[in-house]
């Protein structure tokens, strides 16, 4: 799980809080100012307003969805794959899927609220950490930190499924290669 935490960090800060940041002000802009024209006009704009920081706007909502996300899904599914060597369960593309699916919604509904807090926290209004949680209580209540669960199951059941699956292949194929 720490090693889940700890690329989930590295991820965070070398390429999705400022993809994130783009994305959700886009998004944001779309609905409300339509200030930029695309994706690089958004990241001119924002640099020019806020420098190079403005492009990590929600990095403390984004690393902690980040990291809690990796580890949930490499620990569920590292959890599931132990019980089922235990007990001789084949491991098959089908057991593979379903550990990854399980490990795509139990990594949702964990770590929706940082999901909720990094997004309140990059759009166009802005918000530190404290201020988007403030927010969201205030907006929603608690059930507000959940908000948006539904959309992001939809993604995450399928892309557990395949990313594990494909990843159980390549070790195959690679296995035996780098044991050599």
């Amino acid at each position: 799980m720490l090693a889940g935490m700890g690329s989930g960090v590295a991820a965070s800060i070398f390429a999705v809080t400022p993809t994130e940041r783009i994305k959700t002000a886009l998004i944001d802009d779309a609905r409300h100012l339509k200030r930029f024209n695309s994706p690089m006009h958004a990241v001119r704009l924002i640099y020019a307003e806020s420098g190079f920081l403005g492009l990590y706007r929600g990095f403390a909502g984004t690393t902690l969805k980040q990291a809690f996300a990796t580890a949930f899904r490499m620990g569920t599914y590292n959890i599931l794959k132990d019980y089922e060597n235990t007990h001789q369960i084949p491991q098959t593309t089908a057991t593979n899927f379903a550990n990854g699916t399980v490990a795509g919604i139990t990594t949702t509904y964990a770590t929706q609220p940082f999901d909720c807090i990094k997004t309140r926290s990059q759009s166009a209004k802005g918000a530190t950490t404290l201020e988007a949680c403030r927010t969201i209580l205030a907006d929603d209540g608690v059930r507000g930190f959940w908000r948006g669960t539904t959309m992001r199951l939809g993604r995450t059941i399928f892309s557990g499924g395949i990313l594990f699956t494909v990843y159980e292949q390549v070790a195959a194929i690679l296995n035996p290669v780098v044991a050599k």
